[in-house]
């Protein structure tokens, strides 16, 4: 009973204004989010992770904002360790759950088509794709970036571990060349720019890099992590 109202007092404190979200793709709503955290007007964003559809009900359905699909929690999903066993193919089905589950819980959370429906404008709350490596070279990231586009999600994390990869709690991970995971970064967003080009502006996911170089290099000025931050602020 105490949990249940500690965790509805840190929803109230957490809530966001969903009008920045009527209707907008997934990336866009993601985007305003954030620059109503940004800005000052909304508080950090708390995301718990989900990695099916009933976990994204789950997290939708407890009033959170936005949510982030863990390759973690789908290789665990599917009885494997988080070592980039699980394929492309397979998140890609595990994010249309998830899309799904968010999706009848905006439904549910409005009534949306009950008789008691308050007209309020039934909104999936935006979920974020753990791209683990892109699954592959240049041209498969850009395939992951839409893959996971069309299944609805709202940005995805792309990392420079070398393929496979290894889960980010765990020691043994490697990172790849700085250029290479440059141009890793630089082929998920041109995907999305390319997928805007398609289907109109603010349909791209919003692409989130990630290093692991601070485990393999430490942190100085002249250490891979200094040069990866350095690059994607410019």
């Amino acid at each position: 009973m105490l949990y249940t109202k500690l965790l509805s007092a840190a929803v109230a404190l957490l809530a966001i204004d969903t009008s920045y979200s009527f209707g907008f793709p997934p990336p866009e709503r993601l985007s305003r989010l954030l620059k109503a955290t940004d800005s000052g007007e909304a508080p950090i964003i708390l995301m718990p992770c989900c990695y099916d559809g009933i976990t994204a009900r789950l997290v939708a359905q407890s009033g959170f904002n936005a949510t982030f699909m863990t390759g973690f929690g789908v290789s665990g999903a599917n009885g494997y360790p988080d070592t980039q066993l699980v394929s492309f193919n397979e998140m890609v089905l595990a994010a249309s759950k998830v899309a799904e589950g968010l999706s009848s819980a905006a439904l549910e959370n409005v009534k949306f088509g009950e008789p008691d429906y308050t007209g309020q404008p039934p909104v999936a709350i935006p979920c974020i794709a753990d791209g683990d490596t892109g699954y592959g070279n240049a041209i498969n990231v850009k395939r992951t970036v839409f893959g996971y586009a069309r299944t609805g999600m709202a940005g995805m994390m792309i990392e420079d571990q070398v393929a496979p990869k290894r889960c980010g709690h765990v020691a043994g991970k490697a990172v790849i060349p700085f250029d290479e995971a440059v141009q890793r970064v630089k082929a998920a967003c041109d995907a999305r720019d390319e997928y805007e080009a398609l289907f109109g502006k603010g349909t791209g996911p919003l692409i989130l890099a990630r290093t692991d170089s601070l485990v393999t290099d430490g942190f100085g000025k002249h250490t891979l992590l200094h040069q990866f931050v350095f690059c994607m602020r410019n």
